[in-house]
C-alpha cells in the first residue's frame, strides 16, 4: 500500500527532543506501539500531593468528603487520556470513551491551530468545505489526543509506513549535517576576516593612466 504524505498548512520543522517528549511519550520496544498523552504520568505525583493538602477539609465530615472528587477527577485525566499508534490503527481514549480508526479509513493527518494534530478520515478531504456541521465535522477529523505536530516524525515511524515523515534518527542525522554545515560557513567567515585587513594594507599598484596624469 503506497504511503500517505502528511499535509500541513505551512511549514513543519522537527524540533529538539525535550524532556516534555520522552515523559508525554511511551515506545513499546517489542509491538512497535507508540502511545501519546497530553499529560505526563509524573503529573500523578502533584496530584497526590493536592489529595494530601486537601484531605483536612475533606474530613471534617459531612459534603467536603466530596471535595476529594476533585484529585480523583485529575487522576482519571491524567491516566484515561492517550493516542496509541501501531501500524494498524490509531486508537484515541478520551474522557467518555474509546475509539480505533483504521489506516486504511486515514487519507491524511493535518496539523490544527496550536500544533495539535488531527486525522482526516477518508472522504472528509473531498466534502464541501462548510458543508458539514460542527459534528459531523469532528467526526470526520477526530482529534489526536496528545498528538502535536513534533510527533508526527514518531507517528510514521509507528504507522510502518503509512504515512511519510521524517524519523526521529533521520531528523537527528539532518541537524548533525546542518551543524557540520554551519561550522564550515563559521570558518570561512573567519578566513575572509582575517584576509580582508592584508587586502587593505596591501600597498596599491600604480596604473599607467595614473602616471600619465602625474607626468601631465
Amino acid at each position: 500500500m503506497a504511503a500517505r504524505q502528511v499535509v500541513k498548512p505551512g511549514w513543519w520543522h522537527p524540533g529538539p527532543v525535550t524532556n516534555e517528549d520522552t515523559t508525554t511519550t511511551t515506545v513499546d520496544a517489542v509491538s512497535g506501539r507508540v502511545t501519546f498523552r497530553p499529560f505526563p504520568l509524573p503529573a500523578l505525583v502533584a496530584v497526590g500531593m493536592l489529595a494530601i493538602g486537601i484531605s483536612p477539609i475533606a474530613f471534617q465530615g459531612g459534603p467536603w468528603f466530596l471535595v476529594l472528587l476533585v484529585p480523583v477527577a485529575l487522576a482519571w485525566v491524567v491516566v484515561r487520556t492517550r493516542t496509541v499508534v501501531d501500524d494498524t490503527s490509531l486508537r484515541v481514549l478520551t474522557l467518555t470513551g474509546s475509539r480505533r480508526i483504521p489506516w486504511d479509513d486515514v487519507e491524511t493527518l493535518r496539523v490544527a491551530d496550536r500544533g495539535w494534530v488531527r486525522a482526516v478520515r477518508a472522504g472528509a478531504a473531498r466534502s464541501g468545505a462548510g458543508a458539514a456541521a460542527p459534528e459531523a465535522g469532528d467526526r470526520e477529523e477526530p482529534a489526536l489526543v496528545g498528538v502535536r505536530a513534533r510527533h508526527l516524525g514518531r507517528v510514521a515511524q509507528a504507522s510502518g509506513g503509512r504515512i511519510t515523515m521524517p524519523s526521529p534518527e533521520e531528523v537527528e542525522e539532518a541537524r548533525e549535517h546542518e551543524r557540520e554545515l554551519e561550522a564550515t560557513r563559521m570558518r570561512i567567515a573567519a578566513l575572509r576576516d582575517r584576509q580582508a585587513p592584508a587586502a587593505q594594507d596591501a600597498p596599491a599598484e600604480e596604473t599607467p593612466a595614473d602616471g600619465a596624469d602625474e607626468r601631465a
